[in-house]
């Protein structure tokens, strides 16, 4: 399994943590008749608020692993996901320190719990929501591969430097064992591509670089040839 699908895993039971503390402070601040109890309510939202911190701490890390080994080549999109990653963190600290130290400022807590919830699902919608529907929408016809592109001759160096440049820190070339993503040697030789499960042909590489499966960021901006080396180069590991 994937990097990104941990995350994805990990971000559902985040954002399930979040609803449940969400919903128990505003039913405990905003309804005079409740069916269940105030102590109940109140150790559901601690208890979901801690159990959010725990996760938040988790995909934190492998975010920043992931940045870490991606270096310069992360897109637009994973940027913004990471500062809104961090804005949730330091709204929920300002949060958690007027609770416990400044609850002459208490009235602006529940406020503060709502900027959480919200900021935490939009940086949800942006990586594993975008993720899942990308796994929903995905198409698997082959007549989008052009037949100017099928023409297109590679030349497996300057695939080679590509690889070293755009595709190392999560794959491995000269094994099939997984780093972030599957290990790539073999990759045409095999029955199906690792992560899709679709036929292991040239066709289905550029489609999965154009169009991703699940997890694997698109490389959209790459010219057809540079994705035409990129395969020349796969062709022989």
């Amino acid at each position: 399994m994937s990097l990104f699908m941990i995350k994805t895993i990990l971000a559902i039971f985040f954002m399930s943590t979040a609803f449940a503390a969400t919903f128990s402070m505003l039913t405990l601040m905003g309804r005079t008749e409740r069916k269940t109890s105030t102590a109940f309510l109140r150790r559901m939202h601690k208890g979901s608020g801690l159990v959010f911190i725990a996760f938040l701490l988790v995909l934190t890390y492998l975010c920043l692993r992931y940045w870490a080994k991606a270096g310069d080549q992360v897109s637009t999109r994973a940027v913004f996901h990471v500062v809104l990653s961090f804005a949730v963190i330091i709204v929920l600290v300002l949060k958690i320190s007027i609770v416990r130290f400044y609850k002459q400022f208490l009235r602006f807590a529940p406020l503060m719990g709502l900027t959480v919830f919200i900021l935490s699902f939009v940086v949800f919608s942006i990586s594993a929501g975008f993720f899942f529907l990308r796994t929903l929408c995905a198409k698997t016809t082959a007549s989008e591969i052009s037949a100017s592109q099928a023409m297109i001759r590679g030349d497996p160096e300057k695939g080679a430097l590509l690889f070293s440049r755009m595709c190392s820190f999560c794959h491995y070339p000269d094994r099939e064992e997984s780093k972030q993503g599957p290990g790539l040697k073999n990759i045409l030789r095999r029955e199906k591509l690792p992560s899709s499960g679709r036929p292991a042909s040239i066709e289905n590489i550029r489609k999965q670089l154009r169009t991703p499966f699940v997890a694997m960021p698109s490389f959209s901006a790459l010219s057809d040839q540079e994705i035409a080396d990129l395969i020349a180069y796969l062709e022989k590991l």
